[in-house]
């Protein structure tokens, strides 16, 4: 059992990093709050290397993972590597494999057979790959899901999975339990929690909605997984309030998040 630590996935405010100057503003605004740590993911084209590695020299907020374009780690592995060394980050992360690939047994044993080069270039470059589920890798074949079956074939020495509480929950999978059974292989987790408005499932802050967070925390803290990023796709407020309630929430509620 270690230290755990809480960031910022900044896709939660990607609206608000769409250039330079809104990506130094928006790093400023999150390390204002207390955020430490965070992931790029969802900027835009002209937030480059240099402007992340300003951030963090800036604001100290340190950059611990990212979601890259799989098409860019696989066709460009070098290039993505070197800007990784620019602002100092050892975890390069997709979010998922999109249309790239069928979401069929098929189509995950050829995304892991196709990134397996590129993986081999990032653990020579003492890095991490990662690899982000939503709910469909939870489909099951031949008895297993597609997320396990994934665990199952690629080496757990060079590729690591980000864990998204949230889509686990709803694809009906028990996020403390799988945390538990598989936390060797997770490298961080998406932090967010789930309600029911008018009728509908919706994303909502950390401890507002229904999600048994201290089950999570609990079982990543037993488990070793040690980072955790705050994110939520869709918000239905300013997303500096959302990030900031979720950030007090689990601060307040969790001291093994307090540095």
């Amino acid at each position: 059992m270690g230290k755990i630590h809480l960031g910022a996935q900044l896709y939660t405010v990607r609206e608000k990093t769409k250039d330079k100057e809104m990506f130094l503003e928006t790093v400023r605004r999150l390390a204002e709050i207390g955020y430490r740590y965070m992931q790029v993911s969802g900027v835009g084209p002209t937030v480059t290397p240099d402007v992340i590695a300003e951030a963090v020299e800036t604001y100290g907020v340190k950059c611990v993972l990212t979601h890259v374009p799989l098409k860019r780690i696989i066709e460009e592995t070098d290039e993505v590597i070197a800007e990784h060394d620019a602002f100092g980050c050892d975890a390069i992360g997709i979010g998922g494999i999109g249309n790239m690939y069928p979401h069929t047994q098929g189509g995950f044993a050829a995304f892991a057979l196709d990134i397996a080069p590129a993986v081999a270039k990032i653990a020579a470059a003492k890095k991490k790959f990662l690899y982000h589920n939503h709910s469909f890798e939870f489909e099951r074949f031949d008895g297993k899901t597609a997320l396990d079956m994934l665990m199952e074939i690629t080496d757990p020495e060079t590729v690591m999975f980000t864990f998204d509480t949230y889509w686990a929950q709803a694809a009906g999978i028990d996020p403390a339990d799988y945390i538990s059974r598989h936390g060797d292989r997770i490298f961080a987790t998406h932090l967010k929690d789930m309600t029911v408005r008018n009728d509908k499932v919706v994303m909502t802050e950390v401890l507002t909605g229904n999600i048994n967070f201290d089950a999570i925390i609990s079982a990543s803290i037993n488990a070793g997984v040690k980072w955790h990023m705050i994110e939520q796709d869709y918000v239905y407020m300013d997303p500096f309030d959302s990030m900031r309630i979720s950030y007090e929430n689990l601060m307040a509620r969790y001291p093994e998040f307090r540095e």
